[in-house]
């Protein structure tokens, strides 16, 4: 969701290209950036055609082939009984034109075994379910219980599908030592990985999820841009995880567990990250398949790169990073990011979404 309340179908994140062509979530989670927007509680509305989407995601001047992960309905949950007709559709229309990429499905909604084999006839192995569950309970989620939420990962593993926790957002009454406990004892049982995620910042959106009385996020955080976890909260988690499941994968970054379920390096630069890559839950294997991918790319490499934005850019390279100085705009630094793979410095980053994510770590940042 863009900061200034437009909709865009095709849009950069911090991990994947979101695909948004519905707009509009029936439920009614207190603390979703959805309500910026006022669009929680509201029936999905098509925005565009499956075929007009992909042609869009096709012209999109980021989108790479083959490459860059994808993510579908992140203004909306594209399972919801409402939208599955429209997805499956246009998992057939991305299937039709070859797209290859690695797709990610986020959800709360009520799984079937029919829905999950329609898409499985579709995309087969392409997809990866992130299920979102909490554990905050019907006060912050009133449509949802936990057992259907957990019923929603014995479906997925039984379909087949590579299985991703979303434990997110991380708030104080979610992140006991008991209530870790009790989400890591069932979750690393059904699950290929869990990434954790504390709860987004951004003043405006801030004000109005704190109006109804559930969430309360401290005071000298109202204005701030990001996310919220308390530094206690991530040692808390991965010290229980070393007790009770010490070989089941955990991170903090949905780039490190899609790299992690389809053995492929990480593409957000992680493996140079001191607070992300080594305290991170993750088999030898995959930490050498990023070692193997670690390095910094020559001068050429990054030109080619840049030469993929359309303008030029004063690049200066670094022994540990690509130093850029000028001010780029959102979706420029992640594509920059994602296809250098390696730490990146910049004048400035322009901000166009709702929610400022991790990547932009240590970069000055305009709004």
């Amino acid at each position: 969701m863009l900061a200034d309340g437009r909709h865009r179908v095709i849009s950069y994140h911090d991990t994947w290209i979101s695909i948004d062509p519905v707009q509009g979530c029936p439920y009614q989670c207190a603390y979703c950036v959805l309500r910026y927007g006022g669009t929680t509680g509201t029936a999905p509305r098509q925005t565009t055609s499956p075929s007009e989407c992909v042609r869009q995601l096709l012209e999109y001047p980021f989108f790479i082939r083959s490459k860059t992960p994808i993510a579908i309905g992140n203004e909306t949950d594209m399972l919801h009984p409402k939208n599955v007709d429209y997805l499956v559709s246009l998992l057939t229309e991305i299937k039709s034109a070859e797209i290859k990429n690695t797709i990610s499905l986020i959800t709360k909604a009520p799984l079937t075994d029919k829905t999950l084999a329609r898409i499985r006839e579709v995309v087969g192995n392409q997809v990866v379910f992130f299920l979102s569950y909490s554990g905050l309970g019907s006060r912050f989620e009133p449509n949802f219980t936990d057992e259907q939420l957990q019923q929603n990962f014995s479906l997925v593993k039984r379909n087949g599908f590579p299985l991703v926790h979303y434990w997110r957002p991380l708030l104080p009454v979610n992140t006991t030592i008991d209530a870790i406990q009790r989400m890591l004892n069932f979750v690393s049982t059904v699950a290929d990985a869990t990434v954790f995620v504390g709860l987004k910042l951004h003043p405006g959106l801030t004000e109005i999820i704190t109006q109804n009385g559930v969430v309360d996020v401290p005071v000298e955080l109202r204005e701030k841009y990001g996310e919220w976890l308390p530094a206690e909260t991530i040692p808390r988690i991965y010290d229980a995880a070393r007790q009770i499941c010490p070989h089941y994968r955990l991170y903090r970054h949905t780039s490190c567990a899609i790299a992690s379920v389809f053995g492929k390096p990480n593409h957000t630069a992680t493996v140079f990250r001191d607070d992300v890559c080594p305290p991170s839950h993750c088999p030898q294997v995959q930490r050498d398949i990023c070692q193997a991918a670690r390095r910094i790319p020559s001068l050429v490499e990054v030109e080619k790169v840049v030469l993929s934005l359309g303008r030029e850019l004063n690049i200066e390279l670094e022994p540990d990073r690509v130093v850029i100085r000028e001010e780029v705009s959102q979706e420029e630094f992640t594509f920059l990011l994602h296809n250098l793979n390696c730490p990146l410095e910049v004048k400035a980053v322009h901000m166009n979404n709702l929610y400022h994510g991790d990547i932009f770590k240590g970069q000055k940042t305009n709004v």
